[in-house]
């Protein structure tokens, strides 16, 4: 009989857990940094940067853009791949205007050639701030 109390509680109390996690995994944010602050230890975590788009160039294919963000401790580039870019420019905003723009993006830390950047998550996750 007492096992079946504690099989009860334990299922009750992982029911319970389960639901509010899936509640208030929407309500989560990713972790703001500073660029100078992220390392090969956060390859693959989702982070937050805000800063000063300095340059805006295209790949060779012209589908993906490479945004060169400085926010006075560092720079890295923010990659938007063609879904996102076209999803972005889907609402009459031109990417190669970004220059010059203080921005915020959530995305992704990856490696590619030895170098740190940051791919963005989805068209929701760039915000110009001015």
């Amino acid at each position: 009989m007492e096992d079946e109390k504690i099989f009860r509680l334990a299922l009750f109390t992982t029911i319970f857990g389960l639901v509010g996690m899936m509640l208030s995994a929407g309500y989560i944010t990713p972790q703001k940094v500073e660029i100078k602050d992220i390392n090969r230890g956060m390859l693959d975590k989702e982070v937050s940067v805000e800063g000063l788009v300095t340059d805006v160039s295209k790949s060779r294919n012209g589908e993906t853009y490479f945004l060169e963000l400085m926010d006075g401790t560092g720079k890295i580039k923010l990659v938007i791949f063609d879904s996102a870019a076209s999803e972005i420019q889907k609402t009459s905003v031109n990417i190669e205007n970004f220059s010059k723009k203080r921005i915020r993006a959530v995305g992704t830390v990856t490696e590619y050639k030895g170098s740190l950047e940051v791919i963005l998550k989805d068209a929701s996750s760039l915000k110009v701030l001015v």
